[in-house]
């Protein structure tokens, strides 16, 4: 052994492999850097790494035989020969081993050059030409208040500094004369990585707020400047006070770049309530994880402000924003009743209240979209740059069929909050039903060139993936939304579901399960119902609820009104009529209403109790509730140019339910022609039992297997190279490293 190690540093073997693990540790960490940037995925640098191994022993051959010196490559000669072992020119046999080790490194970078670029490759725009999509026409009197950085030493001052920063904002947005734009699109800046003038273009504004902030102890230190659109400062500002003081430093601020802006504004004081630090940063925090449409953590923060100062009128309407959001429970929409009272008792003129009461009263049971529209149209009287209300706002208006002056509103908050999530989720709906899927797609993944892509814009295009059949486009944003930071595991999947690999689907969301016990998807069993659902068992799924009910002590009508639909449908396809019957028949309307036809499992339950009708003898009572979905979908369909392939699907079901099978068949190839393709979920629905034996059918439904097959092959290659669950872990690891 002593001899051959000896033999192996005379050869300079290991120096040989040490250089070549240099190399090719140096050639993966370029390739990290700038695959990126070329749209590769990180399956790249894994084919890089495998083909760096399979070349390692290469290099021991190479250095076993040859030597590099300043003559060229030489042949090393076995210890004892002549002229005492020193290297020797190349000769015959020579050439020959040198040519093998060429070939075979050749074939190895020929694997590793061929199979990255056979890998999916991503959008490789540059951000900068596709976020240009963002409005370039400057507005008058505009604006930006980009989040001030925090430079203190404690990391968690990041939330305060973009909070001061965010209340200057909001301040400034009370004033009629002014132009601001809104904190999701400045938010996006905050790295620094755009120059001013850049950021003056994307963001369509005059003028910029910079600033910073350092606390120390009871101490705080801001610094603000204000500068125009070409990058020349037109204003700073020093402050250090007691931190006590933080409120009126805000007034100052926004008062002075008030009157900078727009001259005719007469600075004064805000006069607004003061809290408690305590209660103010709990305010802050929950704020940003509401608009981060984290609503669940939102809530406790928030929760946490108005219990430490119950007179903090903003933690009250923000807390109710925070329990209304999403898809609120019986008890959630009591509990943002109250606060959103309290709020407008210690503050009647609070815009924040009013456009809180907008919301909840288009989330309750029965919407009133007039009372809604009331106090939203109040909110922007008080801050007319606040474009949430203006969102609601658009939403009320459509649900009086008010189209037109609802597209205005959203125009308006796009034009101040261009890279808002939610306002271009909506902008690109209105695009897809115009007829332009191409653009409302474009407009979404616009977003996730931003900094920090928001988790609503991999939502909506995992959404519209899987509507017009693209699973392993949605395969990847499913991905790509948990990479980002969300909890939500559902939508990979259920891409997995429609793939027909229910099991991988079923650990995907059993783990989703596991991780997130507290969200309300999950205390109420529907995450752990998807499972049995996609399988067929219908009544498994409806008994996991029932048991998930059960243990945190909920009941049916304590639910929201999206999981009580989903249970009856489960009982329905279960067989359990009566039960069925029972809970649909208490939810729907009689008559059409478009908030319970156009929310997800609305048109679903419908049939569902048709269904439970159909089977319990009741043909006569089954009629009514197809009827009422025939005619939401004439209303539907006449209201937009394009519609999804799901509603089609639904529709032939709803023909299949009302005996019209030619209908039902013509609409069923109307889907699949727009991607439809949820077969290996659907293929279980009993409510097509008529129809299973028709040729017509069958063709059609073996149409859409064949090219969920074909699309699942592709996604079995790309998980077998990238090993997306190891990389997931590494990216929250580090996500919780960075944190602490």
């Amino acid at each position: 052994m002593k001899g051959l190690i000896h033999e192996l540093r005379r050869r300079r073997v290991f120096t040989t492999a040490g250089l070549y693990v240099v190399g090719a540790w140096l050639i993966l960490q370029v390739a990290d850097v700038l695959f990126p940037g070329w749209g590769l995925p990180d399956a790249a640098v894994n084919v890089l790494f495998i083909a760096a191994v399979a070349g390692f022993p290469l290099a021991l051959v190479f250095g076993w035989f040859f030597n590099i010196t300043t003559h060229g490559i030489r042949r090393t000669v076995p210890m004892g020969a002549g002229d005492a072992g020193e290297p020797r020119p190349l000769k015959g046999n020579d050439f020959f081993v040198l040519g093998t080790l060429l070939l075979v490194a050749g074939a190895i970078v020929s694997y590793a050059a061929i199979h990255v670029l056979l890998l999916p490759r991503a959008d490789t725009t540059g951000s900068e030409s596709r976020i240009d999509l963002a409005p370039a026409e400057k507005l008058p009197n505009s604006i930006a208040v980009l989040p001030f950085d925090n430079i203190g030493t404690d990391p968690e001052d990041q939330v305060f500094a973009e909070g001061v920063s965010e209340e200057i904002r909001n301040r400034l947005g009370r004033h009629t004369e002014l132009q601001v734009i809104a904190r999701a699109s400045s938010l996006q800046f905050k790295s620094g990585d755009y120059g001013v003038p850049r950021i003056s273009d994307l963001l369509g504004v005059q003028y910029l707020l910079l600033g910073s902030v350092r606390r120390q102890g009871d101490r705080i230190r801001v610094s603000a400047q204000l500068v125009v659109d070409k990058g020349t400062q037109v204003w700073s500002e020093n402050y250090d006070r007691v931190l006590e003081d933080v409120f009126g430093i805000q007034d100052e601020i926004a008062d002075l770049v008030a009157t900078e802006v727009a001259p005719q504004i007469v600075a004064g004081g805000d006069g607004s309530y003061r809290p408690s630090l305590d209660a103010y940063r709990h305010f802050l925090v929950g704020r940003d994880l509401t608009y981060r449409r984290d609503q669940w953590a939102a809530q406790k923060e928030l929760a946490m402000a108005v219990e430490l100062d119950p007179r903090y009128a903003e933690a009250q309407a923000e807390y109710a924003i925070s329990l209304v959001i999403g898809y609120p429970e019986e008890q959630q929409l009591q509990q943002a009743e109250a606060a959103i009272d309290a709020a407008l008792d210690l503050d009647p003129d609070l815009p924040r209240a009013h456009a809180a009461r907008g919301l909840f009263l288009t989330s309750q049971r029965s919407p009133d979209p007039v009372a809604a529209e009331a106090a939203l149209r109040e909110a922007l009287r008080g801050d007319p740059n606040m474009v949430d209300a203006m969102n609601w706002l658009a939403g009320a208006l459509v649900r009086q069929g008010t189209d037109e002056e609802a597209a205005g509103w959203q125009d308006k908050a796009y034009g101040i909050d261009p890279f808002n999530a939610a306002i271009v989720a909506n902008l690109a709906t209105r695009h897809w039903e115009s007829g332009d899927p191409d653009r409302a797609e474009a407009m979404l993944r616009r977003m996730l060139d931003l900094p920090e892509p928001p988790i609503m814009a991999f939502r909506m295009l995992w959404e519209l993936y899987t509507y017009t059949g693209r699973l392993v486009e949605a395969s990847m944003m499913g991905k790509r939304l948990l990479l980002a930071g969300g909890w939500q595991a559902f939508f990979l999947a259920t891409t997995y579901a429609m793939l027909g690999e229910l099991e991988i689907g079923a650990e995907w969301i059993s783990a989703s399960a596991r991780e997130n016990p507290d969200v309300m998807w999950v205390r109420t069993g529907w995450v752990q119902a998807q499972a049995p659902y996609w399988r067929g068992d219908y009544e498994r799924a409806a008994e996991e609820m029932r048991r998930a009910m059960a243990s945190n002590d909920l009941s049916l009508q304590q639910l929201a009104p999206l999981l009580r639909l989903f249970y009856g449908i489960n009982q329905s396809l279960s067989a359990d009529v009566s039960g069925a019957i029972s809970t649909l028949a208490e939810e729907l309307p009689d008559t059409v209403n478009p908030s319970a036809l156009d929310d997800d499992y609305g048109a679903d339950a419908y049939q569902a109790l048709a269904w439970a009708y159909i089977q319990s003898g009741l043909l006569e009572e089954s009629r009514q509730p197809l009827e009422v979905f025939e005619q939401w979908f004439a209303e539907h369909g006449a209201s937009v140019v394009m519609m999804t392939s799901d509603d089609l699907y639904t529709a032939a079901r709803n023909a299949v339910l009302m005996g019209d099978p030619d209908l039902a068949l013509d609409r069923l190839e109307q889907a699949i022609e727009l991607g439809w393709r949820d077969y290996y979920i659907q293929r279980h629905d009993p409510r097509w039992s008529g129809l299973a034996e028709d040729p017509r059918y069958q063709a059609l439904m073996e149409e859409v297997k064949a090219d969920v097959d074909r699309q699942r092959e592709e996604v079995e290659r790309i998980d077998t190279e990238e090993d997306f669950p190891a990389l997931l872990e590494r990216v929250r690891a580090a996500r919780e490293q960075a944190s602490q």
